[in-house]
């Protein structure tokens, strides 16, 4: 698969996190407003520099990693900055899962 196809399929899981992650985050404030979800960060031991307890900041460092991602000039730039990115989306993915598992 090309580059640019890769990039793209990025750009559509992106979106569909991003609405998933407002989503989510209602929910976070809401129960924070409750007493409730008195975590610190979302995350720990992850890819992820982001330290916080609503989703969007992940998914900000996300957008952040696709530019570098489409910046990336050789070949084994593009494909250490992918690898990093898929595991990320592969992280986010999955706990907004068991989010929305959590809270139905």
């Amino acid at each position: 698969m090309d580059k640019t196809k890769l990039i793209e399929q990025i750009q559509e899981n992106l979106k569909d996190i991003y609405h998933k992650a407002i989503d989510a985050d209602t929910v976070i404030q809401q129960q924070q407003e409750q007493g409730k979800a008195k975590y610190t960060e979302l995350f720990k031991d992850s890819l992820f520099k982001a330290k916080d307890r609503q989703f969007l900041p992940y998914v900000e460092e996300l957008a952040s990693d696709l530019v570098l991602l489409q910046e990336s000039q050789d070949d084994e730039h593009f494909v250490t900055q992918l690898k990093v990115m898929v595991a990320k989306l592969e992280q986010i993915h999955g706990l907004l899962a068991n989010f929305k598992q959590l809270t139905r």
